[in-house]
């Protein structure tokens, strides 16, 4: 239920927001407001955190793909379920 709930809340934001990183096919959401971006090179666990403007955590954060805000926008954005030409 709770997946659900998160995933129709990125849902509405991504078909307000989009392009952004909530709409598109490369992210891979941890919460409604943050997710990964799939598309990256796995980097450290600092690097990470650093596009959510987290410069320090008492949590260890393993490597892994870049964590992006939902809003965030940039030149990778992929989106299947647009009809083409959109």
């Amino acid at each position: 239920m709770r997946k659900e709930r998160t995933q129709s809340i990125v849902d509405a934001f991504a078909d307000k927001h989009s392009p952004c990183c909530a709409g598109c096919d490369w992210w891979r959401w941890h919460n409604s407001v943050a997710g990964d971006c799939t598309r990256t090179v796995p980097v450290s666990g600092a690097e990470r955190l650093a596009m959510l403007g987290m410069t320090w955590t008492s949590a260890p954060v393993p490597a892994g793909h870049i964590m992006t805000p939902r809003d965030h926008v940039c030149g990778e954005f992929k989106d299947n379920d647009l009809p083409p030409g959109d």
